[in-house]
């Protein structure tokens, strides 16, 4: 209920929704869990603790990723590449990727989903240095998976933990 508008408050709901769905399909959880927060608001359920998860939405699209390990998830509609936000948010080498890509807003879209899954997995949020998050020593034993969905105009990244 956080959310200002409604649209938020119902792709909020979605995601809540997606993750009780999983619990009861995966872990055969049928109880409302209660929640926890870390130290920078990444929520988790204390009395399941070996229950990893992420919850994401947009416009377009809503959902939770659920694992045994730590996880990630951002879905983002497509932005517009703006020149002073991809230099504030990228290294060197991304800024270049994404302005001698075909399609610089997806290029742009798609690192920005992979960073944000990866301090999610983190739960970190958005306080570290977003310019070297994929370059880190961090990413060492994280996973990436990353959709485009040009029809409906968002991009999805999970990243998850190696065992």
């Amino acid at each position: 209920m956080r959310y200002k508008h409604l649209q938020g408050r119902r792709e909020c709901a979605v995601g809540y929704t997606e993750l009780l769905r999983g619990l009861r399909l995966r872990f055969g959880i049928t109880d409302m869990p209660s929640f926890g927060y870390g130290e920078h608001g990444k929520p988790y359920l204390p009395e399941y603790p070996e229950v990893h998860f992420s919850i994401s939405h947009c416009r377009e699209a809503a959902g939770c990723l659920l694992s045994d390990r730590p996880c990630g998830l951002d879905i983002e509609h497509i932005h517009k590449a703006k020149e002073s936000l991809v230099r504030y948010t990228m290294s060197e080498q991304e800024t270049d990727a994404i302005f001698s890509a075909p399609w610089p807003d997806i290029a742009f879209t798609r690192l920005w989903t992979q960073k944000e899954a990866v301090l999610k997995l983190l739960g970190t949020g958005i306080t570290d240095d977003l310019r070297h998050v994929l370059s880190s020593s961090d990413m060492d034993g994280i996973s990436l998976h990353t959709t485009e969905n040009l029809f409906r105009g968002y991009v999805i990244t999970t990243a998850t933990r190696n065992k």
